[in-house]
């Protein structure tokens, strides 16, 4: 296996060596007209058990919700006779006939 066949390989090697030394490196973007920025922290929130319950408790309603209103979609698409599933996974050459049919 000759290196010079594997080019695409070397390629993305390389590729994400850049990637992984430009993300890591912290030098880059320093600002260099506010001095005091460095010196002020945002305030830390603190966080207690309630708070984190009351989120957990909306994000499960928000989950559910979703859930439903997906679900309804999914009925009323069964009803009408659409697809159900996603138009992404439709390439051009399906989508077309469909198109022409209308």
């Amino acid at each position: 296996m000759s290196l010079l066949k594997n080019w695409k390989l070397l390629l993305a090697a390389f590729g994400v060596v850049v990637l992984a030394a430009c993300t890591s490196s912290s030098g880059g973007s320093s600002s260099k007209g506010t001095a005091d920025q460095g010196s002020a922290e945002a305030p830390k929130e603190v966080i207690d058990e309630n708070k984190l319950k009351k989120a957990e408790q909306e994000a499960m309603a928000l989950t559910e919700e979703n859930h439903k209103m997906r679900r309804e979609i999914f009925e009323s698409k069964n009803k009408l006779g659409m697809p159900t599933s996603p138009v992404a996974e439709e390439t051009p050459a399906e989508a077309a006939p469909a198109e022409a049919a209308k």
